[in-house]
């Protein structure tokens, strides 16, 4: 069984009287939030506060893809500011499995990227969302960035850890 856990989003600030908390989804097209019931709280190191257990009462879509959510034992926007600036991390085996040839953000950051033709290129650092495809941020081991579209052209496999690309002309100038 997978116990990975994934930084699904973040804690912004309380919202109303009820102890609820304005929370932005990092990967709002892959989960909804409602269907989450639990995680793992991680405060910023320099807060000083160790991992907690986060129960989820109610979780509702406000406007923008952020959300109202309810942590349980919540009443008051006192009890709530206590997850401001934390993120949820929940389990990876909750995100369904993409279509084939389609990845999830999370499992292509700090994947180590080589050309088809053997020499490694550096790592994906980050995601970008651009409508049409994604797009990774990779750290070349020259230590300049290299920007990836992840189309079938380019992506020729990608495993644990590890992502073949074919590298078109022009890509990496």
């Amino acid at each position: 069984m997978n116990t990975e856990k994934i930084a699904f989003g973040r804690f912004l600030r309380p919202f109303g009287v009820n102890g609820e908390i304005k929370f932005q989804p990092y990967f709002p097209e892959h989960l909804d939030v409602s269907s989450v019931t639990s995680g793992v709280v991680r405060h910023a190191p320099e807060n000083g506060k160790a991992d907690s257990e986060f129960l989820m009462a109610s979780a509702r879509p406000l406007n923008g893809g952020i959300w109202a959510v309810k942590p349980d034992g919540c009443d008051s926007p006192e009890s709530a500011r206590q997850f401001t600036n934390a993120e949820l991390f929940v389990p990876r085996s909750i995100f369904p499995r993409p279509p084939e040839g389609e990845f999830l953000p999370f499992d292509v950051i700090d994947c180590e990227l080589y050309d088809a033709k053997g020499p490694r290129l550096g790592v994906v650092r980050s995601v970008i969302k651009t409508g049409a495809n994604d797009v990774w941020e990779v750290e070349a081991d020259d230590g300049k960035e290299i920007m990836i579209p992840a189309i079938k052209d380019v992506v020729a496999s990608v495993e644990p850890g590890k992502i073949t690309i074919n590298v078109l002309d022009g890509l990496l100038d």
